[in-house]
């Protein structure tokens, strides 16, 4: 691959407000030679039997990581870095071929020669995407009726309760952490963990939340029932685990620090609905190891910039991602209009190479699910109404962990297949996809019967 090739268009804002020699964090993904054997098909069900393979990744990416770092150095110090040279240090226990380098304009371009080198990234910001503030008083007694939410309801998850309720599938959760402590979470948290802005773990007990969005989505994917009987989760037998990688000033390298815990923790899903500051396509390089090494499922916010605009790393051309439906008078949907939505040139490739963005569409607007207690004027809430792509991310990796549970053996490439082909569009088949529905609001029943 041309060098060129390798180095992020996200680059160039930072490169244009450099010096010659002034440093900034890149991210490297790297080429770690591949590990004897294929991937079992389905999801690797046994913990036992990912770590096997994480201690055997694990040996071969450290090799290749020192590898990298002995030939940077050597081309900084033929730069003149010759004092204090540019730091590399690794990401994670080497679960993903990952690290954090140190670069200048002068050395950048050396990076992206070395031949073990797949993509150069900036260390951008990743940042939260945001709920909407919904009107709810119109739903309470419609789902009061029903005992359970809207989209619950409007996508037929009840009838797939009768053949599996996502038990023993890990869903990872990278978010703003998760206040286990909710009665609509008992027992379902079974990892939490804490990443720093400088990408340290940080064990923190009893699990909290620094805001409110990732017990809503924790309570999308696998919540049980409130007090007064309204069921909240896709998938309420699923596990929990609980990545807080949205506190403080967080970073590119927090978000792949909370994605190789996941990783070490067994995740058959990982919801993100979060974004990063600018364009990422070389993003995909991380989902490609996701999906075709490790069989895990990535389901990512689309983002809430409506149409016209998307978000990486959504857009990534392999990310498998998630718009916004709402609920309409006379039980009609349509897509939101804060909605992402585009149609994609990749750089450098043919224009026939169109990426179009979101896949498919769920409800994401005036849901209803548990947040950390929370005091008003007027009582204490520990359940709340929001609006966004980030709440429909977790409607689909709450029906994909469904799909996983019933149908153990299928590959992850196969659940996207039927999540996709089974999907409705309003417009029929010869629509999809486009860039509002993508291939369109996800069916959970046809998917499931596809898959058998």
């Amino acid at each position: 691959m041309d060098p060129e090739n390798k180095i992020s268009p996200a680059f160039e804002p930072f490169l244009a407000e450099m010096g010659q020699d002034d440093k900034r964090d890149a991210i490297v993904i790297y080429e770690a030679p591949q590990i004897e054997g294929s991937p079992p098909r389905g999801r690797l069900r046994e913990l036992k039997q990912r770590l096997e393979q994480l201690q055997v990744q694990r040996r071969v990416a450290i090799r290749a990581a020192k590898e990298l770092h002995d030939d940077y150095q050597e081309a900084s110090q033929d730069l003149g870095y010759r004092d204090g040279l540019l730091e590399v240090s690794t990401i994670g226990s080497g679960a993903l071929p990952v690290a954090s380098v140190e670069v200048t304009r002068k050395t950048l371009e050396a990076l992206a020669e070395q031949p073990n080198v797949v993509a150069v990234l900036p260390n951008q910001k990743i940042h939260l995407i945001q709920p909407r503030k919904v009107d709810y008083s119109e739903l309470i007694a419609l789902e009061h009726k029903d005992n359970l939410t809207w989209g619950l309801k409007q996508l037929g998850i009840p009838r797939l309760w009768e053949t599996t309720l996502g038990e023993n599938i890990n869903v990872a959760v990278l978010d703003t952490g998760v206040y286990a402590a909710h009665p609509a979470l008992k027992d379902r948290v079974k990892e939490f963990v804490v990443i720093d802005p400088l990408g340290r773990r940080i064990n923190a007990s009893p699990a909290f939340d620094s805001a409110q969005h990732g017990t809503h989505v924790c309570g999308t994917i696998a919540g049980g029932k409130t007090s007064k009987g309204v069921s909240i989760g896709v998938a309420p037998q699923a596990n929990l685990l609980v990545g807080g990688v949205l506190i403080g000033d967080t970073t590119l390298r927090t978000l792949l620090e909370g994605i190789s815990w996941a990783i070490e923790k067994g995740a058959d899903i990982i919801n993100m609905s979060l974004g990063l500051s600018y364009y990422e396509p070389l993003f995909a390089e991380v989902l490609d190891i996701l999906l075709k090494q490790y069989g895990i499922l990535p389901v990512v916010a689309i983002g809430n910039e409506n149409h016209g605009n998307t978000s990486s790393p959504g857009n990534a051309d392999n990310a498998f991602s998630v718009g916004a439906i709402e609920k309409l008078p006379e039980n009609q949907v349509d897509v939101a209009f804060f909605s992402s939505g585009a149609s994609l040139v990749f750089p450098g490739d043919e224009l026939s190479h169109l990426v179009t963005k979101p896949d498919v569409v769920a409800p994401g607007s005036q849901i209803y699910s548990c947040i950390p207690p929370t005091k008003t004027p007027h009582g204490t809430y520990e359940y709340n109404y929001m609006d966004g792509t980030s709440m429909a991310t977790p409607h689909v990796a709450g029906i994909a962990a469904l799909l996983m549970a019933a149908e153990p053996t299928a590959d992850i490439t196969d659940i996207i297949d039927v999540l996709k082909k089974t999907a409705a569009h309003p417009k029929g088949n010869g629509r999809r996809p486009d860039n509002r529905w993508g291939w369109g609001l996800v069916q959970p029943l046809d998917a499931l019967k596809a898959l058998s």
